[in-house]
């Protein structure tokens, strides 16, 4: 007998249920990625940026302790509550946060492809930096303030200055640095030290660090995360009781949360899944440039690149939007 179906139903909630047991499938939270990103991060960028990094690889010979990659993330004062079980059916369930709008604090931190790390640098949303504002941070960490909470160039050049003093780079023994291009990066004061230092700088293409960047693929995730765990820590402590969480208390967090999320596994984990060390050119798959392909925008002909003896830039014109004022993607910056 055949059945007729004479109309339209929807699956029920059970054969849902049901077909996510069958496959072990689970609803997660998807990572939001932009459009730029998405359109920028594609073979034939990748593939550059990788034909840059073999070269400067072939030039310096760079042993996997003299490659390192720096990069800044924001933390806030407001803490996000941890997941908590509850009875089903239950349509709201409370939680008490630090704020519902908090400060912005900065950390800048640099990792190397054997597993090493220096400490960070904050920046605090203030007018002068105060030594107090370090209280209990990772030992030897250094400080600076700006209102805004964010880096500029004289703060970078300050970093770069205390990434100096950590690895103690030479024009003998030169140092590989992988950073995105933000205009604070490559500005011209940060440029001339890092020339005089030996430090060879080399920027990621815009809108691929998501996908390229040691620190943001392994780091900076569990770093979030063992912080948002120490703020909880800090709101549920009796001592802690009736005070409010500020910018002060920052540091403290950053010394519990640090030493557990930059460790050697981590770190080493970060350069292997992003193809920088063990080199890998292929690490990226289709799948991965899928998100490009249904995008008709055009790949930015941009090269760049500075000696000791001159300056070289060269840019096309496109319409693919970019992080900072000047491209220097393609072609890494070398001394």
């Amino acid at each position: 007998m055949v059945k007729v179906i004479t109309k339209k139903t929807s699956k029920s909630e059970q054969w849902l249920r049901d077909f996510r047991k069958r496959y072990n499938n689970k609803l997660r939270k998807p990572q939001p990625t932009s459009l730029g990103r998405s359109s920028a991060f594609n073979r034939e960028t990748v593939k550059i940026v990788y034909k840059n990094y073999k070269n400067v690889l072939e030039r310096y010979h760079f042993d996997p302790s003299n490659i390192w990659n720096c990069d800044e993330t924001g933390i806030t004062t407001v803490h996000v509550p941890p997941k908590i079980l509850a009875p089903k059916g239950k349509k709201q369930i409370g939680s008490i946060t630090s704020a519902e709008r908090g400060n912005n604090v900065t950390m800048i931190a640099a990792i190397n492809a054997t597993g090493n790390s220096i400490p960070p640098l904050l920046v605090f949303p203030r007018a002068k930096f105060k030594d107090h504002m370090l209280n209990n941070c990772p030992p030897g960490s250094v400080g600076a303030a700006n209102k805004s909470g964010w880096s500029n160039e004289v703060i970078f050049l300050q970093f770069l200055e205390h990434f100096i003093n950590n690895v103690r780079p030479s024009i003998e023994k030169p140092v590989l640095l992988l950073m995105d291009n933000h205009e604070s990066h490559v500005n011209i004061s940060v440029i001339e030290l890092a020339k005089k230092s030996g430090i060879v700088l080399m920027t990621f293409h815009p809108h691929t660090t998501h996908k390229m960047q040691p620190l943001d693929r392994g780091i900076f995730g569990p770093f979030k995360t063992f912080y948002n765990n120490a703020m909880n820590n800090w709101m549920i402590s009796p001592v802690n009781a009736g005070k409010s969480f500020t910018i002060y208390d920052i540091s403290y967090l950053v010394g519990q949360a640090y030493p557990h999320a930059f460790v050697p596994n981590n770190i080493i984990n970060s350069f292997k899944c992003t193809g920088f060390y063990p080199f890998n050119e292929n690490i990226f798959t289709d799948i991965d440039f899928l998100a490009a392909n249904v995008t008709d925008r055009p790949m930015v002909n941009t090269e760049a690149y500075i000696s000791n003896e001159s300056i070289n830039v060269k840019t096309a014109q496109s319409s693919l939007p970019s992080t900072s004022s000047i491209v220097l993607g393609e072609i890494p910056i070398v001394s």
